[in-house]
């Protein structure tokens, strides 16, 4: 019998370096990081769709970590529970006795069948399912380079404890978070500096990491770590996130200097 750890099938370093990384996740911009970062290195993937809660009663919230820029009526295409892609994988998850579901390639035929919400060829889907139910877990990675193959099932196998209670400390991190502003306690005020005003404002215009560096004269690899310390600072995990948490911060910044504090 093959070990399935064995070093021509998987990297054990590789895969205990991605665990490693993944213990220091709490909060939702570091998972964003994480997935592009090591979990990129260990299973490529353009979007990682999540979800948590109790799959039984369908009473779960689904979010959405990808390097690219998705508007809101797709990601809503993509999380809604009563129609959206991840209530079908869930589903076909359930069905397929909680085993990781592939699309595309020889072993993706249980997803065939899916409506092609997510334009995508290639995914890998599984869970985790706990003895308490809205504890329980999902995780869908979306746009693989090449067919899923009996390896990278099993890759994703590995790797399920360790999403399953990273997102699960995301989930109780936001979850007293929430319960902090309930009772008064006002989140820290968002401070961008100038240069990192200066690519966000071009990454709403949509240009690409190259595009920004040739219009600031920087680097691409510098735009990249702007962003990616907007997204620490704004607490959001993807471009789009970041444009409308601006908006939002402008808009409100506009009725104080318009209404006064109230």
């Amino acid at each position: 019998m093959t070990d399935p750890l064995a070093k021509d099938q998987i990297d054990v370093q590789l895969l205990l370096f991605t665990i490693e990384t993944s213990i220091r996740v709490v909060k939702r911009f570091q998972f964003f990081l994480w997935t592009q970062g090591s979990l990129q290195t260990f299973l490529p993937h353009d979007t990682l769709l999540c979800a948590c809660g109790d799959f039984e009663r369908g009473e779960y919230t689904a979010s959405v970590f990808s390097r690219s820029v998705l508007s809101p009526e797709y990601e809503a295409r993509l999380t809604d529970p009563a129609g959206g892609l991840i209530a079908r994988l869930v589903a076909d998850w359930q069905a397929g006795g909680r085993e990781p579901l592939v699309l595309g390639g020889a072993r993706g035929r249980a997803l065939a069948q899916l409506p092609r919400v997510a334009g995508v060829d290639h995914a890998l889907a599984h869970g985790c399912r706990e003895a308490r139910g809205d504890q329980s877990t999902f995780f869908a990675l979306l746009g693989m380079p090449d067919a899923p193959t009996d390896l990278d099932a099993r890759r994703v196998e590995l790797l399920m404890p360790n999403l399953h209670l990273a997102l699960l400390r995301i989930t109780e991190h936001e979850r007293r978070e929430g319960s902090e502003r309930v009772v008064g306690r006002s989140a820290s005020p968002v401070t961008l500096s100038a240069r990192e005003l200066q690519v966000l404002d071009w990454v709403r215009e949509g240009k690409t990491n190259h595009e920004i560096g040739q219009i600031l004269n920087i680097s691409p690899l510098t735009v990249k770590n702007h962003i990616q310390k907007i997204l620490r600072k704004l607490d959001v995990t993807n471009r789009a996130q970041a444009v409308a948490r601006l908006a939002a911060l402008r808009a409100h910044e506009v009725g104080r200097e318009a209404f006064g504090d109230v």
